[in-house]
């Protein structure tokens, strides 16, 4: 799996580049997505008449990417809210679009926290809320503060 995320990575891998590499090379099979671009991930499934699977990498755009044919999200968001975000995905495989979109919107809170916090400190503070303590981020990163985890225990205790 190629893994393009150039807000960390500092560098952007485009779609014709990820093309060029499923055709090159023979254990290239997948992407994750994580520019937060649709257009990208419909470029890749039309450069590729969906021959290569792409996953959508960007919390905020995982309806629309599902929607579009995204094969999965990978995030960490199920580490925090499994079966919500299972139950998504599933209804989007299934054409339940109303469904979809109302458990779309029960987990925006969560998945925009998720976003706005930093990912590793916002679930390593989930999960030990959750009763499953993974210890603090490493440095340079912090934990979560005290005011973030009141914000994330309301969250966590909302989503279903």
């Amino acid at each position: 799996m190629a893994y393009n995320n150039p807000a960390t990575s500092g560098v952007d891998m485009k779609p014709e580049l990820l093309v060029s590499m499923f055709g090159d090379i023979d254990n290239f099979t997948m992407v994750k997505e994580s520019t937060g671009d649709l257009n990208r991930m419909l470029e890749i499934k039309r450069l590729t008449n969906g021959l290569l699977p792409f996953y959508n990498g960007s919390n905020p755009l995982v309806l629309d990417a599902l929607n579009a044919g995204a094969s999965g999200w990978c995030t960490a968001a199920p580490c925090l809210a499994p079966q919500p975000c299972l139950d998504l995905y599933e209804a989007v495989r299934a054409g339940r679009d109303d469904d979809a979109a109302s458990l779309y919107t029960a987990l925006k809170p969560l998945l925009q926290f998720i976003v706005a916090g930093g990912l590793p400190t916002t679930v390593k503070a989930g999960l030990e809320l959750q009763g499953r303590p993974v210890g603090d981020p490493r440095r340079p990163l912090l934990p979560l503060d005290p005011e973030g985890r009141e914000t994330l225990k309301g969250i966590l205790a909302s989503t279903p």
